[in-house]
């Protein structure tokens, strides 16, 4: 099996088709190009190669002649790219701990990138980064990760947030207008670092009254996405949360918006229950990623939620009736 390259959600690439037609590009032609396909980027929960999702950014931008493409893409992104876990930010205290969470889980859903707040003296740097080649020469790349990482923590400081400046490593673009526009704050291009800098004194603040509008807009995409199936939105829900180890129904049915007994009762209404659910996308998730060769029989039942790496290996012989080795090594000959 081939070394395989890091994946991210699709999610990410909401309101990409949208914004290409309303600047008149060429959609299919772009998709092609990248080797991506519409229907890829309409399962926000799929996980599609890194680089290719790079080479996208980069191909709209030159196709539609929009130098702040990436920009213009995650200024009508909200904070449901992020499926569930930016509900979990919800539950934190004061802005540090809302960054930090973030950091923290981002890497089960954006495998090539890394959040990291820093502190020194009297200013805090909330600092985006990858270590992908692939990423480094990516001007669009660096613009919607650090214009999302803006957007989450104006989620978290309130939305009259702006950072004292912001860093970008690409090159300064022709028109650098939009930029500063966007963070509302001075923009320095060809830096040694991608990222926000804004007083230290900010992360003690409590979190802002506005990130309760998260759990809404999570709710609203699910039910305009997924209408009349509700057990698909449970299932879209358990697949953000696996990685953070609390994805309990309780933790399913606040992300829905329902209390725990009305999540309970209505999949019973289905003919299911939330075990069920849970065990139906371990299982499917489960071979998704044993086709990654990244990915260790550890490192899969760290993603799936499971407290030990025995505990999968029980689960997945039962699911299918052998062990994941085993599976791996009759389809890959490993």
């Amino acid at each position: 099996m081939a070394t395989a390259g890091p994946l991210i959600r699709s999610s990410l690439l909401s309101e990409f088709p949208a914004l290409v037609r309303e600047l008149g590009g060429p959609l299919e032609d772009i998709l092609e190009d990248a080797g991506l396909s519409l229907e890829q980027l309409e399962q926000p929960t799929l996980l599609i190669p890194f680089d290719k999702q790079v080479r996208l950014l980069q191909l709209a931008a030159q196709r539609c002649q929009r130098e702040q493409f990436a920009l213009e893409l995650a200024r009508r992104q909200d904070m449901a790219v992020f499926g569930a876990l930016s509900i979990l930010v919800t539950q934190v205290g004061t802005v540090r701990q809302g960054l930090q969470m973030f950091g923290r889980y981002l890497h089960y859903s954006v495998q090539a990138v890394d959040l990291d707040l820093r502190e020194q003296d009297d200013l805090a740097y909330f600092i985006v980064d990858s270590p992908f080649q692939v990423a480094a020469g990516s001007d669009q790349f660096w613009d919607h990760a650090v214009a999302l990482s803006c957007g989450l923590t104006r989620m978290v400081c309130g939305q009259d947030w702006s950072p004292r400046s912001a860093f970008l490593r690409r090159p300064q673009p022709t028109e650098p207008g939009p930029y500063s526009r966007y963070f509302n704050a001075p923009v320095a291009f060809d830096s040694q670092f991608s990222g926000l800098v804004f007083p230290r004194e900010v992360l003690e603040l409590p979190v802002s009254g506005s990130i309760n509008t998260v759990p809404r807009q999570l709710q609203q995409y699910l039910r305009s996405s997924f209408a009349g199936d509700f057990q698909e939105q449970v299932r879209r829900v358990i697949n953000s949360l696996l990685p953070t180890h609390n994805c309990s129904a309780a933790t399913v049915a606040q992300c829905l918006g329902l209390s725990k007994r009305t999540l309970q009762r209505k999949l019973q209404a289905g003919g299911s229950t939330f075990q069920q659910q849970l065990d139906r996308v371990r299982a499917e998730l489960a071979i998704s990623y044993l086709q990654e060769a990244q990915f260790s029989l550890t490192d899969i039942g760290e993603l799936l939620g499971f407290a030990e790496s025995g505990v999968f290996t029980r689960s997945f012989r039962r699911w299918f009736g052998v062990t994941p080795s085993q599976w791996r090594g009759r389809e890959f000959g490993r």
